[in-house]
């Protein structure tokens, strides 16, 4: 055990779906790497020795992070699929990875030692190379179609930055770092209203009282999403329908609906589904639908990357009668469980933990994770779509000539969705549908 005490790290994170860009805060000091303390000063606070002189850290491999191959996404389709298994229990739950995985990212470049190795082992060695193209393709604004990324870190007073955390915050990472006393009131004031602005709304509230007076940082991750269908739905089409729950109860929903149109269908002996574009053609809301006697969840636990990869292929036109549930679904859960599960255990724990390369506080405390946490809201239309996610991590110091009959996609029992990146086969958001009545 090291000699020192457990120290407050606050480490939040908030991913979220619907975003807008504003302007930095203006009642806390910008932090750039040139405004910090000299890179010597503060590795030396970093090398703590314990009752033999002996510093502990030095021991540990270092991890070191694959910074240029940016092309393989494997890791992270494999960190959706996990993070989605690990809270299956929730009912109507949505959950957006790609939130997740930056917002763990961002502390992840902090760590070292066995701890960036199991950071390494749960996002892919190549997470930077990932994170920083992912903040580059996710960024674009064009006619139906709204998608930005926006990441900032406020530094306590009391922690140390080191240098090169703060230029990857800004070279991978695009954020911005403001200083400030973390627990005060008008700091809480100010994250609230950078959330407020970057999720237009969606998330007035990120902290309902001010950062403990341990804390010594904040990261946050806002996504904004927002996208039409490249075909609408026409509202008139639009009416109660029948969903039926897996106990067998109904419950009245207004039902969306296309007639005998050219639709994206897609099967495979997981089920069957859909892909509706939206304008821009680069991303899809894809719902696949279990068969008759299966249960969704099921269907979910055999949906790996690869089972999905295969169902996307097999994409034809085929006319199809669909229908498809109106929706808003919302979520908050606590995800260090889920996280522990996957691989990030030494993170969680204080005599562990390992974010020497993160920075140093003026007692050279021990830094942890001590919340990872998740916010979202996800609605559907007779337009498009809106989803929203908040990811709060808080890290303590320690072809016939006849006219074919169309297909019927009903969605009217539970289902899988999401928001693909169709390019790369990346969820943005991805989630079971079982109970569309509950917001």
């Amino acid at each position: 055990m090291r000699k020192y005490g457990k120290r407050y790290l606050g480490l939040l994170l908030a991913g979220s779906l619907l975003m807008g860009c504003g302007r930095g805060p203006g009642a806390v000091e910008q932090l750039t790497p040139e405004s910090s303390v000299p890179q010597s000063t503060v590795e030396d606070a970093g090398n703590t020795a314990d009752e033999n002189g002996s510093s502990e850290r030095q021991t540990e491999q270092e991890p070191v992070w694959d910074r240029e191959n940016g092309s393989s996404y494997g890791a992270l389709q494999q960190f959706s699929y996990e993070l989605m298994l690990e809270n299956m229990e929730v009912s109507n739950l949505v959950l957006s990875p790609v939130s997740a995985y930056l917002a763990l990212g961002m502390i992840g470049m902090g760590a070292d030692g066995e701890t960036g190795q199991e950071f390494m082992e749960v996002m892919g060695s190549n997470m930077p190379a990932v994170s920083e193209i992912l903040m580059s393709r996710y960024s674009q604004e064009q006619e139906g179609l709204e998608l930005t990324i926006a990441n900032s870190a406020w530094v306590d007073q009391q922690l140390t930055p080191k240098q090169q955390w703060l230029s990857d915050m800004q070279e991978i990472f695009r954020g911005e770092s403001y200083r400030g006393e973390l627990s005060s009131e008008a700091v809480m004031k100010q994250i609230n209203s950078w959330c407020s602005e970057k999720t237009r709304g969606l998330v007035p509230v990120m902290l309902n009282e001010p950062l403990s007076a341990d804390t010594r940082l904040a990261l946050l991750n806002a996504i904004y999403f927002k996208g039409d269908w490249q075909n609408p739905f026409d509202a008139i089409d639009t009416a109660e329908r029948p969903f039926t729950r897996e106990d067998g109860t109904e419950v009245q929903v207004e039902t969306m609906c296309k007639s005998e149109a050219q639709l994206q269908y897609i099967h495979s002996d997981l089920g069957e589904g859909v892909v509706l574009p939206y304008l821009g053609g680069d991303f899809a809301y894809v719902a696949i639908l279990p068969p008759e006697g299966t249960q969704v969840r099921e269907l979910y636990r055999q949906l790996t990357p690869e089972a999905l990869a295969e169902l996307l292929e097999s994409e034809n036109r085929e006319l199809c009668d669909l229908r498809l549930p109106k929706y808003e679904i919302s979520f908050d859960r606590k995800l260090n469980s889920s996280l522990a599960a996957m691989g990030l255990e030494q993170a969680f724990d204080g005599e562990t933990a390992d974010f020497s390369k993160l920075g140093d506080t003026e007692q050279n405390g021990t830094l942890y994770i001590s919340l990872v946490q998740q916010k979202a809201v996800f609605r559907v239309d007779e337009e498009g779509t809106e989803a929203a996610a908040v990811t709060v991590v808080i890290a303590n110091e320690a072809a016939a000539l006849e006219i074919p009959e169309p297909r019927r996609l009903y969605f009217d029992r539970p289902f899988v969705y999401m928001i693909l990146d169709l390019e790369n086969q990346v969820p943005l958001f991805v989630g079971i549908l079982d109970d569309p009545s509950l917001k």
